[in-house]
């Protein structure tokens, strides 16, 4: 999902050619030919409870990277509740951590709110096909043709597409007399769906490299801090919220262990006594902020001093109890400058948006000379940052233009609509505001640490807001006979 994995690599000591053997640990398939048995095994969790899970791994074969971790809720009712569209069931997950022995070699906190990010640079195909089946996203988009007439459910013609939207995959029904893009029912919670997360999403650093655990002489494990009740999941926006449950009967680890000729393993642990991995850590942080304060310059310390920072990533989300949206919190707020709580541009002769004005100061020097206000230019940072485009709007990134539908998705108008009311709610229309940096200057943070110059100009008047910032670090992990060793570079 993230591009700056393919940066990832394994860098071994010199062994004589006679001794080379195939690399087992690589992800991507093997030059030479050889026999392969996988075997499945369905873990549970030590430690289980609606807040955290523990699962200790077996010290055998190679973990396969695209193991899986369950998860699902315990239906409150029998209304029609869903997972947030962009982050599927990584809702659930406040904070993973992969463990050996007592150090940690990968640990994201935040990590349903970095997902909200990562996932703007799946294509529609994959979020469709792929992700709306085994994790509950159903952020894909599609062409929207003509509005139809009240209670025919269908198209006026299918030659005019003039809007654009969120796709599940479903037919347009008829809501309140409006199109409305419903959930399929096996992603509605009162079904007890349950969904899976790939090791490899939760932890960047197996993307490219799986765990030797036969080479290894200490316990692994995967600890999981659930999420508070309220970002769980979201309700259809004429029914009244709930608490949430995890499911802990579905919790589980779907661990896939693979096994090559017993001579060839023998081989590569004797060849590769010592393995280093370099490889990327997240370190999150966040702040309050409020309009008023937020209108003014703000300077940000998000530490990363005497470490290597290789990028930042930033987004501010409402904590207005009444800002009910789709994405439920998953969101990064952009400005709305003369705007009414819940209006859009448009509705008032005049209205313009406003700018997010963001630069950071490392090592005494600032990454732009000139701080960067331009919608585009943010937009362009992000693409160039993650090797990718996301996959969303113009409306939905920077709040401009009008190509957004105003069609529903479970009740909620996706342009914007009127906060709190039935068929209204927050769409999706400005709330992919994410900006993301990469520091390309390959330098050490000197003991200031790294700072964030921002201006939000303006954000909505009657909704404090947290600010939420991620340093991605390069980290050192070596295994060296059957032991870990890790630290930041």
């Amino acid at each position: 999902m993230d591009s700056s994995d393919d940066a990832t690599m394994i860098q071994r000591a010199p062994v004589p050619q006679e001794q080379i053997v195939p690399d087992l640990l690589r992800v991507s398939p093997m030059e030479t030919s050889t026999a392969t048995d996988v075997e499945t095994s369905i873990t549970e969790p030590v430690v289980i409870s609606d807040n955290f899970c523990r699962f200790v791994l077996l010290n055998k074969g190679i973990l396969h990277s695209h193991s899986k971790v369950t998860l699902a809720l315990t239906a409150p009712d029998a209304n029609s509740r869903f997972f947030p569209p962009n982050v599927g069931v990584a809702s659930l997950i406040e904070r993973c951590a992969l463990k050996v022995g007592t150090k940690t070699l990968q640990e994201i906190d935040g990590y349903n709110f970095l997902t909200a990010y990562k996932s703007m640079f799946i294509n529609n195909e994959h979020q469709l096909e792929r992700e709306l089946v085994q994790s509950g996203r159903c952020i894909a988009h599609e062409f929207r043709y003509s509005d139809t007439t009240v209670g025919e459910g269908g198209p006026v013609n299918d030659t005019l597409a003039p809007t654009y939207g969120l796709a599940t995959g479903k037919e347009y029904g008829n809501l309140a007399g409006s199109q409305s893009v419903a959930i399929p029912d096996y992603c509605n919670i009162k079904n007890s769906p349950v969904f899976q997360i790939a090791l490899a999403d939760l932890f960047p650093m197996l993307k490219q490299t799986q765990l030797p655990l036969y080479m290894m002489k200490e316990q692994v494990s995967i600890e999981l801090t659930f999420a508070p009740s309220a970002v769980r999941a979201q309700s259809a926006s004429n029914v009244a919220s709930a608490s949430y449950t995890v499911d802990t009967n579905e919790v589980k680890f779907i661990a896939d262990y693979i096994y090559y000729p017993q001579q060839m393993m023998d081989a590569y642990a004797e060849a590769n006594q010592q393995i280093t991995i370099n490889h990327f850590d997240y370190r999150h942080s966040k702040f309050s902020v409020s309009s008023t304060t937020a209108a003014s310059t703000q300077i940000r310390n998000l530490g990363g001093a005497g470490r290597i920072v290789t990028k930042v990533i930033t987004g501010v989300q409402s904590d207005a109890s009444n800002d009910i949206s789709i994405l439920n919190k998953y969101h990064a707020m952009v400005p709305e400058t003369g705007m009414a709580f819940g209006q859009f541009p448009g509705q008032v002769a005049g209205q313009n948006n406003g700018s997010i004005t963001y630069n950071i100061k490392y090592n005494d020097r600032f990454l732009y000379p000139v701080d960067v206000s331009n919608s585009a230019r943010h937009f362009h940072n992000v693409a160039q940052a993650e090797g990718v485009p996301p996959f969303v709007t113009r409306e939905e990134y920077s709040h401009q233009g009008v190509a957004l539908t105003g069609d529903h998705f479970m009740g909620y108008i996706q342009t914007g609509g009127t906060v709190g009311a039935a068929l209204g709610g927050r769409g999706v229309n400005g709330r992919f505001g994410w900006l993301s940096n990469r520091l390309n200057r390959n330098e050490r943070v000197n003991s200031r640490g790294l700072e964030v110059y921002f201006k939000y100009d303006t954000l909505n008047e009657e909704a404090a807001y947290t600010q939420r910032s991620w340093l991605e670090l390069v980290k050192l992990t070596t295994l060296n006979g059957g032991y870990i060793t890790t630290q930041l570079a």
